[in-house]
């Protein structure tokens, strides 16, 4: 693979034309990419004559590209000049195709780009640049990881503002504000390796989002997204809170394999929190902060990883938060990536890669897309880095493993501790609360209950003696395990109920606000679904009294008034329900 790079200048034309006879490139692929400053006023223009002098000395050339900001020229970020970077593919077996979403003369949605991947053969890498937001882009991945494990996806969104707006543009097409351009990579002896790199620290214990729709988080915890920035870091809503926020994104868990960044841009005035891209209810966050020297060693280290590849070049795409949290220094991780490789790229809004299966929008972070076509070459020299802890370490950065030490260690105990409670209040075979925890809930519901309108209903499991004397206590066993799965799965998931073991094969359950009528149902309900539970040798059947609790009653009277029942209903010929008001 031949890689050549420049930027639009006057002697553009005169490069072109160079590169066309240094590189004869014959029937091989030659392949452009074009970034562009989004805020250059003139970039039709400019654009438009990029591409015309292009295609006069590469008649047959692919040329991508997209708005972007800090784009890659010989290692270093340029925010200035459109980059023009050309990929020449030497093995014939290379190739290189392109769709784009919004040529009028096709329309492709993601079954059609799947089915169209699935078509090419030895499909190596998708790469995507686009300028839509991030709802299809999660929809269009979740259908192309459909693609076996090595098939490498990867790429950017399009930078913009409000004065600019982002697009991307394929061939002579015309720009695009709201398509993509779709490019495949394969042959059998191209290789690509892709990277992610992240390197901010989670500090603190982990947060749920309870509240979410999209890029706006409602509520952390219950509470008003915001209170998380005011409450731990000080960070106030005004004008700066978008630069205040940078410094301390948030690690998103959905699940535990996936992690992604994601930065708060603006506070609404309810004290939701508009972030960088999607954020999913119920997903598990940490805030983090960006430790440089750390960041500097992940840098290093990935390095090492992309450079035992060997790669003839490297495509970063980086992140443009990134960039404004690296400030004067913006271009530091570039030049590390970017040592003694060739490479190109820009800093996109958003950068997308495939990791653990998944396709994700990552923000603030690096991906890194190492490509050669052949085998690595056994001559690739490999500096060795220093990569372990300065021993001046920034108190800064002490602070925070402080912080993280207590917390790990107070996590660590607080689950200890709810591990004893929940053995002390449940019972070890069923999982269902055991008596003592069932009878203090009864005490605490007459005490609390406003209008003192609380059941009990009790039963046990007929002829359960003669079943552990027919076959033993092991199917004994079975059937208590049949009856409280049923019982935790189709009971306790009721609103206002509890359900607890009261000793052998006896259960009691309590309702607090309810009615005559629905306690009744419920006990019918019970006695005729568990008698369709059966275990391996038994039948299993049960008995079960119902009754409310009367005004100024104790509340001993009536847990004896419904064991009464219970053994009523065992007179009357078992399997049924007696109850005291119906």
């Amino acid at each position: 693979m031949l890689f050549r790079q420049t930027s639009f200048n006057d002697t553009f034309h005169n490069t072109m034309k160079q590169w066309a006879t240094d590189i004869l490139y014959g029937d091989n692929v030659a392949f452009f990419h074009i970034f562009v400053p989004y805020n250059l006023d003139d970039k039709k223009k400019d654009l438009d004559e990029v591409r015309q002098i292009i295609r006069k000395e590469f008649p047959k050339a692919t040329i991508v590209g997209c708005s972007a900001t800090g784009d890659i020229l010989g290692g270093k970020l340029n925010d200035d000049e459109l980059v023009i970077t050309a990929m020449i593919f030497e093995e014939a077996s290379s190739y290189v195709n392109i769709i784009t979403t919004y040529d009028t003369a096709n329309t492709y949605n993601a079954d059609t780009v799947l089915a169209y991947a699935k078509s090419l053969p030895n499909l190596k890498g998708i790469e995507l640049l686009t300028a839509s937001t991030y709802q299809p882009l999660e929809e269009a991945g979740a259908i192309v990881d459909a693609l076996p494990e090595d098939v490498n996806i990867f790429g950017g969104v399009a930078v913009g503002d409000e004065d600019h707006q982002a697009y991307v543009f394929a061939n002579d097409y015309d720009c695009s504000t709201t398509g993509s351009v779709i490019v495949f990579y394969g042959g059998p002896d191209l290789h690509i390796l892709t990277n992610r790199m992240f390197g901010w620290k989670p500090i603190g214990y982990p947060l749920q989002v309870t509240h979410s729709e999209g890029d706006v988080v409602y509520e952390i915890d219950g509470k008003p997204a915001y209170d998380v920035y005011e409450h731990y870091l000080h960070i106030e809503k005004g004008r700066n809170f978008f630069y205040d926020a940078l410094e301390f994104p948030m690690q998103v868990q959905v699940d535990k394999e996936t992690k992604y960044i994601r930065h708060a841009k603006s506070v609404n005035p309810d004290g939701s929190i508009v972030m960088s891209s999607n954020v999913p209810e119920g997903s598990y966050i940490h805030l983090t902060y960006g430790d440089p020297r750390r960041i500097i060693r992940h840098t290093k280290q990935t390095g090492l990883t992309i450079r035992e590849f060997s790669p003839q070049m490297i495509y970063i795409i980086n992140c443009m938060g990134r960039k404004l949290f690296w400030g004067d220094k913006a271009g530091i991780e570039i030049g590390e990536i970017s040592k003694n490789l060739k490479s190109m790229g820009f800093s996109a809004l958003g950068e997308i890669m495939r990791s653990n299966k998944l396709t994700l929008l990552n923000n603030l972070s690096v991906v890194t897309v190492a490509m050669r076509e052949g085998d690595a070459r056994n001559d690739a020299v490999i500096a060795e880095e220093h990569t372990e802890q300065d021993s001046n370490m920034p108190i800064t950065a002490r602070l925070a493993i402080f912080i993280n030490t207590i917390t790990e260690e107070l996590m660590d105990k607080n689950a200890q501790l709810s591990e004893m409670l929940y053995k002390a209040s449940h019972d070890a075979l069923t999982n269902l609360l055991n008596r003592g925890a069932i009878e203090r809930n009864i005490y605490e519901i007459n005490d609390t209950c406003d209008t003192k309108n609380w059941y009990l209903l009790m039963f046990d499991i007929d002829d359960f003696k003669q079943v552990n004397d027919t076959y033993g206590h092991a199917e004994g066993d079975m059937i208590l395990k049949a009856v409280s799965s049923y019982l935790l799965e189709n009971v306790c998931t009721i609103p206002n109920v509890q359900a607890g073991r009261w000793g052998g094969e006896e259960f009691m359950i309590l309702l607090s606000n309810s009615s005559d009528d629905d306690a009744y149902k419920l006990a019918e309900c019970i006695c005729s679904q568990i008698k369709k539970k059966s275990a391996s040798h038994a039948q299993i059947t049960i008995s079960i009294g119902v009754t409310k609790h009367h005004e100024s009653e104790k509340v001993a009277d009536t847990i004896n008034r419904v064991d009464e029942l219970l053994y009523k209903a065992k007179e009357l010929g078992k399997n049924q329900v007696s109850c005291e008001f119906i």
